[in-house]
């Protein structure tokens, strides 16, 4: 058993190839070993050998031999699977391609949002801290020089600058740690539960992880639709997925309306406002129309682009107010330190 997944990437990429082998004729076994031949030594070239020979030794299915791997998520095998009883194994593979592809995407808009202000705030941290270990001492040796003793009303400035230089520095120091040890704790599963469930209840996060889970979820919900799963066992399946309370509380009044009034997907979908009206009145025209994979299809990379959005326009509030922060703390410390200064000149003047 493998000891670490393959990142979303390499999943998509897998899939992908899968889907265009299997396509093109060529059996499970011949695909995983020319996948396998073709990258370089690493996790993706392991999964695909593993792949292969499972299918020469025991003879299973693609789908078994994907779940005994360890490289993937237990979603791609049942899902594999899905397909492979469907007779659909070609189109399922290239949904989980699409899915994993968008999963890749988002993750790494993610990262780059957590990043950004963590390098922010250590740069912050570094000058304030350059800034009270060096920058006050030197002018409080001037005034010293200057004046033999510090003034009763030089000393109150220079403790003003002090008090905000190390108020300022906590608040940056204190901010960058919580963001580190949030960043070390999404590496594992645990801590990504924790921190999902901590970001329902953020102001200002709590509508981007909606939006996520949302997104998720129309994605696996297209995925099984698409395998020819019916809709019932689609939303129930669906649903085990999502990763948000909230999402979860309206995907579960979706499944009871659907069970206890026997209404459709889409029906049901709109009535319990899972998504936006205008969403949901797509999703009830293309049910009626009998396209509900391609909206379905759309919705998800709406959702996804919202995401997105949300995440960008997160960042650009917090890098002006963390710069305006730095601005004032540095600029108040520094005028506090000057004004004594001032006053001896004027004195000696």
């Amino acid at each position: 058993m493998a000891n670490k997944q393959l990142e979303s990437l390499a999943v998509s990429v897998f899939c992908e190839n899968m889907a265009m082998m299997l396509g093109a004729g060529i059996g499970a076994e011949e695909a995983a070993g020319l996948l396998g031949e073709d990258s370089t030594q690493g996790g993706f070239h392991d999964a695909a050998k593993s792949i292969q020979k499972f299918l020469l030794v025991q003879g299973g299915t693609l789908s078994d031999a994907i779940a005994q791997s360890g490289y993937f998520p237990a979603h791609v095998s049942d899902m594999v699977r899905v397909g492979e009883s469907a007779g659909r194994s070609e189109q399922t593979l290239r949904s989980l391609a699409a899915y994993y592809d968008s999963r890749s995407r988002l993750e790494a808009k993610l990262k780059s949002a957590v990043l950004y202000p963590m390098v922010l705030l250590v740069l912050m941290t570094a000058i304030l801290g350059v800034l009270l270990a060096k920058v006050l001492p030197v002018f409080t040796g001037v005034y010293v020089s200057l004046a033999g003793d510090l003034t009763a009303s030089s000393y109150g400035y220079i403790r003003v600058a002090y008090v905000i230089g190390w108020v300022a520095l906590a608040i940056t120091a204190i901010a960058a740690v919580v963001l580190i040890v949030a960043a070390v704790a999404a590496l594992k599963s645990k801590g990504l539960a924790f921190l999902k469930g901590l970001a329902e209840h953020l102001p200002g996060i709590s509508g981007i992880a909606q939006q996520l889970s949302l997104a998720n979820f129309t994605e696996v919900l297209l995925i099984y639709v698409a395998s020819g799963v019916d809709v019932d066992t689609a939303m129930e399946s669906a649903g085990k997925m999502v990763d948000n309370q909230a999402v979860a509380r309206r995907v579960e009044d979706c499944r009871r309306q659907m069970k206890e009034k026997g209404a459709g997907l889409a029906t049901a979908v709109y009535e319990q406002k899972l998504f936006e009206p205008l969403y949901g009145r797509m999703l009830v025209s293309g049910a009626r129309s009998g396209s509900l994979e391609p909206v379905l299809q759309r919705l998800s990379e709406l959702f996804s682009q919202d995401a997105q959005t949300r995440i960008d326009r997160a960042v650009d509030r917090i890098e002006p107010f963390m710069s305006a922060f730095l601005t004032v703390a540095v600029g108040v410390a520094l005028i506090s330190t000057m004004l004594p200064l001032i006053g001896i000149l004027g004195s000696i003047g």
